[in-house]
């Protein structure tokens, strides 16, 4: 396993995501969720979706308790 992939793993929820767009600028946002297609973000640009491999550039932890969204990754993985 690749260190892009087990850091894409590690995002939480509240952490600060740096994801690239399709014309490359590169923009950040707060995790919210994860979804079918990857970790949502709440952003300036508004909801946004990032996938490892596709658009994720890295992330910074927020402070405090980081929570994982669990109950996602299970609907995800059980869909």
């Amino acid at each position: 396993m690749s260190n892009h992939m087990q850091l894409f793993d590690e995002i939480r929820k509240g952490d600060k995501v740096f994801y690239q767009d399709k014309r490359g600028e590169i923009y950040s946002g707060k995790a919210l969720f994860y979804g079918p297609a990857g970790w949502v973000l709440k952003s300036e640009h508004g909801a946004q979706v990032v996938n490892e491999g596709f658009n994720y550039l890295s992330h910074k932890p927020c402070k405090g308790e980081r929570l994982d969204d669990h109950m996602g990754k299970w609907l995800v993985a059980n869909s």
